[in-house]
């Protein structure tokens, strides 16, 4: 009879089947503390893709879904969230290095960036995966190149800095995409979205310097 699976399929197979057994196990971890139930799927996700990119799984991997839980309740959203690291860590008995470990290896593995607020307070997004990051990136392409078009044909100048403020007053005041507490945060992500959305035109402006002037 054909081997229907080849060896590796068959290990990458396995460590799927784990990692689902260890997210169900996860999630009534989690439920024998005082969450936010509506918070939990999105815990059991972080936590699965976190599981999914690493090829070893951790020994105390329930530990990662209080890292998970802790990174997923400090999306901007939640501002203002105050609780301190040594509030959090009280009510799962879990010491603060370990807080810490853990999000810094979810955070790293999958990109996530983190803001502080003005009392020193983090919040953490997945620019790649965040909806209102999505709309933003877009939001930031069109007004760049409406501008560089006004440059190309008309010489207009270009301000970064007031396209960015332009850009950010938009999104949180018109599409309440983002706190208006943290517009300062908002406008270091934007101006960094703004930046390389111009990157192509720079080289195209370099260009068109050298052969067409």
């Amino acid at each position: 009879m054909l081997e229907l699976y080849t060896p590796n399929y068959e290990v990458i197979n396995t460590k799927e089947r784990i990692t689902i057994d260890l997210i169900k196990d996860g999630q009534e971890f989690l439920k024998q503390f005082e969450i936010k139930k509506d918070l939990l799927l999105d815990t059991i996700s972080l936590v699965y893709k976190y599981l999914r990119s690493n090829s070893k799984i951790p020994q105390n991997v329930f530990k990662f879904f209080i890292g998970a839980y802790y990174i997923i309740s400090r999306h901007p959203f939640a501002f203002p969230a105050h609780e301190s690291k040594k509030e959090f860590c009280k009510k799962f008995r879990l010491p603060i290095s370990s807080l810490e470990y853990c999000v810094e290896k979810i955070t790293e593995s999958l990109n996530y960036i983190v803001i502080l607020d003005d009392k020193n307070f983090p919040y953490f997004l997945d620019l790649k995966r965040d909806i209102n990051m999505n709309v933003i990136k877009k939001m930031a392409k069109l007004r760049v190149d409406r501008e560089m078009m006004k440059f190309l044909i008309y010489n207009k100048p270009i301000n970064s800095q007031i396209l960015t403020e332009e850009l950010v007053n938009e999104s949180i005041f018109e599409h309440k995409a983002f706190p208006e507490e943290l517009f300062r945060q908002l406008y270091e992500i934007a101006f960094k979205f703004v930046e390389n959305e111009f990157v192509e035109y720079k080289n195209y402006v370099k260009l068109q310097n050298k052969y067409l002037f």
